[in-house]
């Protein structure tokens, strides 16, 4: 255990015991979160904590009534047309074929926001990556900002809405809970990159990794290899750190597109280590699994859910289409929501068509 201190604009500043290895976004949690004039713009949550180390969360500089008052009228505007219910039943009218679904939002601390869509009767699982500085309000808030601001629940809501599709649970996973995930399947098998490999003193290629280098692959990005404006302080360039350069936002947007692609490889490997444990195995590590999440789910539904994530071969995993655009400083996701509902509804629609002999042209 290690004792760390947080200040600023947090809820609860104070100084907490937390587990050694713990991260800042942990830590902002523990606090019960951010208040609404925090400025998290500079604040790296991946950080890992110190011990005898107090923390600051900067402000707006602005009032927190006043910052409260603006978050608060953003959300309400957000949520004046109610999302339709396109994938409860119907397809808009596409098909009479009732279809099951189950819509999970899941969050990895403290930056990967994903909708799992589970198809129980067609064993199949669909994951949609969202970025974490995707633009949702009229405002400057992130999607980042908008879950350790507000919590779980209004960003659901606020999913909903823009992205027009119901959610109905929630998963919650932060660093520990993901490593011990790795670690009992016994690690896994990842071809990592030459710039991973070169930061964390390992061979490029194929390496089989534990729980801890897994976490540092899926949160890795390229910096070095960012075209960037470093900053200068007395005519002396600064030391090389994120908060210190700009760069282009196509620069961001590739390094950000590379972490996405690290997850979808070590998802694929997750399954694959998964599939090669017996059924009694396998069994064990659902029943360990179910205990590490934050969720709203049943048990028994998040053991299903699981099982078939990890094991149906009839897996998709994907990005909201959209662009990376920079303001003021600050990197946000333009998402381009009327795209991304025709290709999920597209997707849906190959869930059910029936194989045949004869050649068909879907238009």
């Amino acid at each position: 255990m290690i004792r760390v201190g947080i200040c600023g604009a947090v809820h609860r500043p104070a100084v907490y015991d937390m587990i050694s290895g713990s991260d800042l976004a942990m830590l902002v949690r523990r606090a019960n979160g951010l208040t609404p004039d925090a400025n998290i713009l500079h604040v790296d949550m991946e950080r890992l904590l110190m011990n005898d180390t107090i923390y600051h969360i900067p402000g707006r500089g602005k009032g927190i009534k006043t910052a409260t008052d603006e978050i608060g009228a953003a959300m309400a505007d957000a949520m004046k047309n109610n999302f339709k219910e396109l994938t409860d039943k119907t397809i808009e009218k596409a098909t009479d074929k009732e279809i099951r679904q189950i819509n999970v939002l899941y969050v990895g601390f403290p930056a990967v926001f994903m909708i799992i869509n589970y198809y129980p009767d067609f064993k199949r699982v669909s994951i949609t990556h969202i970025p974490h500085t995707t633009r949702f309000l009229n405002n400057d808030y992130r999607l980042l900002d908008i879950f350790f601001t507000l919590g779980i629940n209004p960003t659901v809501k606020l999913l909903e809405n823009r992205l027009n599709q119901k959610i109905d649970y929630y998963l919650i996973q932060d660093r520990f809970s993901f490593i011990d995930l790795v670690d009992m399947l016994d690690g896994i098998d990842v071809n990592l990159d030459q710039p991973y490999a070169e930061s964390y003193n390992l061979k490029a290629g194929v390496n089989h990794i534990d729980g801890f280098h897994t976490w540092e692959y899926i949160r890795f990005l390229d910096l070095k290899r960012i075209k960037r404006n470093q900053a200068h302080t007395d005519g002396k360039v600064d030391l090389f750190r994120k908060d210190n350069f700009q760069a282009d936002p196509s620069e961001w947007g590739r390094a950000y597109e590379e972490r996405q692609h690290r997850q979808k490889v070590v998802m694929t490997s997750l399954r694959k280590a998964y599939n090669q444990l017996n059924p009694a195995e396998q069994v064990d590590v659902l029943n360990k699994i179910a205990k590490t999440f934050e969720t709203n789910i049943g048990a028994d539904i998040l053991l299903k859910l699981y099982k078939d994530v990890l094991s149906s071969p009839d897996f998709s995993y994907g990005t909201v289409p959209g662009y990376y655009d920079n303001e003021a400083g600050k990197l946000f996701f333009y998402p381009d929501i009327p795209s991304f509902n025709l290709l999920r509804k597209e997707q849906i629609r190959t869930y059910m068509e029936k194989k045949s002999e004869k050649l068909q042209t879907i238009y």
